[in-house]
């Protein structure tokens, strides 16, 4: 490896392990609820499982259209260009907010009725419409912050979404404890009182986004707006949106995912409740990597500097693929730490958790390379080529493969067995495309070279 390959890779590091940090924490809120409510028995589990899998959904395209404008970001920081920056910042708030404020109305309309049909029982429908009717105001605040922090990781400033987080994580773990319980004479609200937790919780890291950047330097965001334009909006909106409409087929894939789910037991559908946050929390932790990656390939493409891409990619292929066989083992030491996680579950729960445990700890192995492959893609303009991959995988094979377990009563191993079919069948058509990608580089590069 040389010098340059070094350096570009020591900066990686740099901008991945507070992005690493932040993704423990964003996924540590959900983990927050859980632990707090898991004693409140396996409806209120079931409940939370329900509504973090439409939040999911909600949330994730809120990081999809933060996530494009990241890269524009990333870019216009390579080429130090301020109003660009501020114009990227300025319109991904546009966009963002007017996504939230139409999808978080249609929600709050139809709730009664999509929760009377994703679930049978009464007592889970129930918690779950009380927690999602305070989520809708919490989904608009972060809105707001998702395109802040696309904003600081995109110039390279990834610690400060990582301290605004780690103000918000103590005060929500706080002010759920108490509103669950009714600690010091509040009302006892149950799973009511964690979403109200995370909504004060998400409010206060907004206003420390805020505070940060009102004092960055040289950022015209005034300006910006008010010379902003429908063309420069309908162009930022054109190449955000297939990465945006990939991240929106993941999600909505990973939503329908726990729903199907749903139609299972209500122990087996506990024991996946209980796994998921910690899968996603690792997957996103590893993810860190790969966004790193993709923000310096954006900032290479910005100082014209794609001849140090190809090899900078394939090193970082080889660390996350160390990291993904680490995730793994972790996920083996959390198989045997469940009982002591969660004392008070019922045999039937625990029997299921054993049954799906071979699964979730071979994922992390096959996912972390996707991710990488998958975010580098993007980043080399290849958005539409990953959001093709990710349909077929899911929507064309995985989604039908389950329905069809489900329907055919099949074994909970290979119901949640869908999640690591998907993922194996990725890895292939990932590969073959980014090799191709680089090589075009690598060649474009010397052609470009040799007419000097």
């Amino acid at each position: 490896m040389n010098v340059v390959s070094k350096d570009n890779l020591i900066k990686n590091v740099s901008v991945a392990w507070p992005l690493a940090l932040n993704a423990i924490l964003v996924q540590s809120m959900v983990l927050v609820d859980l632990m707090l409510i898991a004693n409140l028995g396996e409806i209120s589990v079931a409940a939370l499982g329900l509504v973090s899998a439409i939040l999911a959904f909600f949330v994730g395209t809120q990081y999809a259209l933060a996530n494009g404008t990241q890269l524009i970001l990333a870019r216009a920081v390579g080429g130090n260009d301020r109003h660009a920056m501020a114009n990227g910042l300025v319109i991904g708030w546009l966009i963002s907010a007017g996504f939230t404020l139409i999808t978080s109305v249609l929600l709050l309309v139809g709730l009664d009725e999509l929760l009377s049909w994703l679930v049978d029982d009464p007592l889970v429908s129930r918690q779950a419409y009380r927690y999602l009717q305070v989520s809708a105001f919490m989904l608009l605040v972060s809105s707001f912050a998702q395109v802040m922090i696309a904003f600081f990781n995109g110039s390279g400033q990834t610690r400060l979404p990582l301290y605004g987080y780690l103000i918000e994580i103590p005060m929500n773990v706080l002010i759920s404890l108490v509103l669950i319980y009714g600690y010091f004479g509040f009302p006892e609200l149950g799973l009511r009182g964690a979403a109200i937790g995370s909504l004060v919780a998400v409010s206060i890291r907004f206003g420390y986004l805020a505070w940060q950047l009102k004092r960055q330097r040289n950022l015209p965001i005034m300006a910006s707006r008010k010379a902003l334009n429908v063309a420069q909006v309908v162009t930022h909106f054109r190449e955000i949106f297939p990465i945006a409409t990939n991240f929106v087929t993941l999600a909505s894939g990973v939503m329908l995912h726990q729903m199907l789910f749903a139609q299972l037991d209500v122990y087996s559908f506990a024991a996946i409740t209980l796994v998921m946050p910690w899968m996603q929390m690792g997957a996103q932790f590893v993810t860190s990597w790969a966004l790193a990656t993709s923000i310096n390939i954006s900032q290479f493409r910005g100082r014209q500097q794609t001849h140090l891409i190809s090899e900078f990619v394939e090193q970082a292929i080889r660390i996350i693929l160390l990291l993904g066989v680490a995730l793994c083992l972790v996920f083996v030491a959390f198989g045997e730490l469940l009982p002591i996680l969660y004392p008070k579950l019922d045999e039937q729960t625990q029997q299921a958790l054993a049954a799906i445990a071979p699964i979730y700890i071979l994922i992390p192995l096959v996912r972390t390379y996707n991710g990488l492959c998958g975010h580098s893609l993007r980043a080399l303009g290849q958005s539409v080529k990953v959001l093709q991959i990710h349909f077929v995988t899911q929507w064309v094979i995985g989604i039908p493969y389950l329905i069809l377990v489900l329907y055919c009563e099949g074994p909970l191993w290979a119901v949640f067995g869908s999640i690591l079919l998907e993922e194996c069948l990725k890895v292939f058509a990932f590969r073959k495309h980014l090799k191709r990608e680089l090589t075009l580089l690598v060649s474009s590069d010397v052609e470009r070279r040799t007419k000097r």
